[in-house]
């Protein structure tokens, strides 16, 4: 036996699973980071003190305070959007555009709709100055990598 569907019917049907599939996409207020391994991420020169700046190729910003050298997740606690393509940075904190929460320069959150602090990952310093970030390790929130 063969069962028909109206052309209605398949549209409501097709309508309803890629809403269900945005719904899905866009997260909730729990979104973990994306994870990455390792990556090298500049050289403690060019980064002054009270900058945050991107990871090339990585979900993930470093910066550099008086107490030294940390490195935080890109991906919005709200809905795991990348501040990176889609919000700014500056020296106070990171602002998400998808939904406008904003982030102080520790990675907490100081406007919703986010409700959760950004992931602080750990981070090494060579002999040279070389900062690498290492996705896979997450750290508390003042874990800082003292530079000279």
């Amino acid at each position: 036996m063969t069962t028909h569907v109206s052309r209605r019917h398949f549209l409501q049907i097709i309508a309803a699973t890629g809403a269900a599939g945005a719904i899905s996409a866009c997260g909730h207020s729990d979104a973990s980071p994306e994870s990455f391994g390792d990556v090298p991420a500049g050289n403690v020169s060019a980064l002054s003190v009270g900058s945050i700046q991107a990871v090339p190729k990585a979900p993930a910003y470093v910066a550099r305070d008086a107490n030294g050298i940390y490195a935080m997740t890109s991906t919005c606690t709200h809905a795991g959007c990348d501040m990176i393509a889609s919000g700014s940075v500056s020296a106070s904190g990171i602002h998400c555009n998808c939904h406008g929460s904003v982030f102080d320069k520790d990675g907490n959150v100081t406007s919703g709709p986010a409700n959760a602090a950004l992931a602080h990952f750990e981070v090494s310093v060579d002999s040279t100055g070389a900062i690498t970030v290492h996705g896979g390790k997450t750290v508390s929130q003042s874990t800082r990598v003292s530079v000279g």
